[in-house]
């Protein structure tokens, strides 16, 4: 929510779960002179500690640092336009093992290549076995699972070029 502050020229409310807990802003103009910065947009906070703190916290989940390395694979597909972020990754995990360890968007292109009602997503996965060092052949496999699931959720094609 944007508030005014002393000492920002552009300032906003804090809030976790609606429960104020400070002010973040843009140091004014004056404020920069003030500290001789140049070429520079320094931002600053306030924060409630007391109001942190106050907050009920979940559970800590941590688990052991990965013995064993993780495979990652970059794919491209061609998609409708109207497509959701929400459909393709639902499509992945819908098909994926358990050796699936992440799924992240990387960028959408559209234009020279692309017909003018479709786009390119770029996907980054990562495969890891808890139980030892995952070979390319099995990556391979896993990989193909999930191109299959796109093609039938999406309508997506591997884009090669």
């Amino acid at each position: 929510m944007p508030v005014d502050l002393v000492w920002a020229e552009a300032g906003a409310e804090v809030r976790v779960n609606g429960v104020p807990v400070g002010h973040a802003g843009v140091f004014s103009e004056a404020v920069r002179d003030a500290f001789d910065f140049k070429d520079l947009t320094p931002c600053g906070a306030e924060l409630d500690f007391g109001n942190l703190m106050g907050l009920k916290g979940g559970p800590v989940k941590i688990k052991p640092i990965p013995r064993f390395p993780a495979v990652e694979r970059d794919l491209s597909i061609i998609v409708a336009d109207n497509t959701a972020w929400a459909a393709i990754s639902e499509a992945v995990r819908s098909s994926s093992p358990t050796e699936l360890e992440d799924i992240r968007f990387v960028d959408i292109y559209r234009g020279k290549g692309i017909a003018t009602d479709k786009k390119s997503v770029t996907l980054s996965l990562r495969f890891r076995d808890e139980d030892g060092t995952l070979t390319h052949e099995t990556v391979d496999g896993y990989q193909a699972a999930i191109v299959d699931s796109l093609e039938k959720a999406v309508g997506a094609e591997v884009r090669t070029a």
